[in-house]
């Protein structure tokens, strides 16, 4: 059993005020907005309410509770385990191909509920099945991914295609025209069926369309069904890359970004200010699509920053989108990919007791002492453990994590970026076990 060091509580008045926002968001903060009102019909009308049975509710219940005594930084009866960012290991998992699972919708779900109801162990499983966006993208001939058993292998993950979309003598133009810029300039460069001024054609745009409707009542009919029949949480739908993220992936590339930062720094400022909006935007539709208020946003960038440049480039954007999630009652993981052991303090620049902080490859061990009682500090089982080391391997390293991070609450054991996408089941089973036969408080 863990020692119950500090407090038992938590921070129940932050979480108590998560509620209220999300409560007022949801009557009140989308009626401005078509597309947010939109997205909360679509949400209200697909995601049922009512559990199966009241073992599921029970179970639901209790798993929840769990984790958001967690986040607030507060003791639960044992320390949660999740997926966290669980890819295509439902693939794996079922001995699926990856492009099966991304491009066969009947092929995806059953993968999904497999693996969900085979390991409701879990206290809350990320929304893997998010991952059947090939058809869409396929559709739309968006070059921003390479897809598997379409561009690659048909076993290997897909791949984000970075490049420069965005010339840099062309700063100045898409900080003026903003939006009519990337419709009319970049957007022709991702797709060839885009036209720079008719736009797209009404029958590609009728099919995507279509595909992005029946997507929606797949991606909430497999919410429904872990959720209210197996009762497992699901975290998260809303999920975004922070504005510094999406400059580099989306336009400049790591190559044009990393002059940039000398060269034209104040227009890299300005670009990330002006990207803020899509991606609360982001947040705000996808949550209220599906009613789950867990907003990934993912820092895949910031290793590459020094402490400074982190100050300056991405840490202002960065706040505003997690301070807009919050003000929305949402619930942000800040997800630091790479080794951001450097990044750690800047954590502590965001409310306490509302945030999780997701640690990749980053000293965990150092995460726990800065952030503990001001952020949850979720991870961070190494993914080559997972995929090449063997079940002793997984529980030496549960066990450390257990006996220095979580004493006094406030962490959530997980795998570092989640499940690998092949992992040995039989090492995931190990991280699970152990945390259910010792991380009692």
């Amino acid at each position: 059993m863990l020692e119950k060091t500090g407090r038992t509580a938590g921070n129940e008045e932050a979480m108590r005020e998560l509620d209220r926002a999300w409560d007022e968001f949801r009557s009140q903060g989308c009626k401005g907005n078509i597309v947010l009102r939109g997205s909360k019909i679509a949400g209200d009308l697909s995601r049922r309410g009512r559990f199966k049975s009241k073992s599921a509710e029970r179970r639901f219940r209790e798993k929840e509770e769990r984790i958001r005594t967690a986040v607030a930084l507060g003791v639960p009866d044992r320390v949660p385990v999740i997926t966290n960012g669980m890819t295509l290991y439902p693939s794996y998992y079922c001995g699926l191909s990856f492009a099966d699972f991304i491009m066969d919708r009947r092929k995806c779900g059953e993968a999904f509920l497999k693996f969900a109801r085979e390991n409701t162990d879990f206290d809350m499983i990320f929304p893997a099945h998010m991952n059947n966006h090939g058809k869409l993208l396929a559709l739309s001939q968006l070059d921003i991914l390479k897809l598997p058993g379409v561009h690659i292998d048909k076993d290997v993950c897909f791949q984000f295609v970075e490049k420069e979309r965005l010339k840099p003598e062309e700063y100045p133009r898409f900080l003026e025209e903003r939006y009519d810029f990337f419709r009319r300039v970049i957007v022709p460069r991702m797709t060839p069926l885009y036209h720079p001024r008719k736009g797209w054609d009404k029958k590609v745009l009728l099919k995507m369309a279509r595909e992005l409707m029946s997507f929606g009542l797949f991606y909430n009919r497999m919410l429904n069904v872990v959720e209210y029949e197996y009762g497992v949480p699901v975290y998260t739908a809303a999920m975004t890359f922070e504005p510094y993220d999406l400059t580099v992936l989306l336009f400049r590339g790591l190559t044009g970004i990393s002059g940039d930062l000398y060269r034209r720094p104040e227009m890299v400022e300005e670009l990330t200010g002006m990207l803020v909006p899509v991606c609360i935007m982001a947040l705000e539709s996808m949550a209220l699509a599906t009613g789950l208020r867990g907003a990934v946003i993912l820092c895949e960038r910031a290793f590459s920053l020094s402490p400074r440049q982190f100050e300056r480039f991405s840490l202002p954007a960065l706040k505003e989108v997690v301070n807009a999630a919050i003000e929305r009652g949402l619930v942000p993981l800040i997800t630091l990919e790479g080794d951001c052991t450097h990044l750690f303090e800047y954590m502590l620049e965001f409310p306490p007791g509302k945030c999780v902080c997701n640690v990749d490859t980053g000293d965990i061990f150092k995460a726990k002492k800065v952030l503990a009682g001001h952020m949850c500090v979720a991870g961070n089982v190494p993914m080559n453990l997972m995929v090449a080391g063997d079940p002793d391997d997984i529980r030496e390293y549960c066990r450390r994590l257990l006996e220095e991070v979580a004493p006094g609450g406030g962490f959530i054991l997980s795998g570092a970026l989640g499940i690998p996408d092949n992992a040995r089941y039989e090492n995931v089973r190990a991280m699970v076990d152990y945390v259910l036969e010792n991380g009692g408080y």
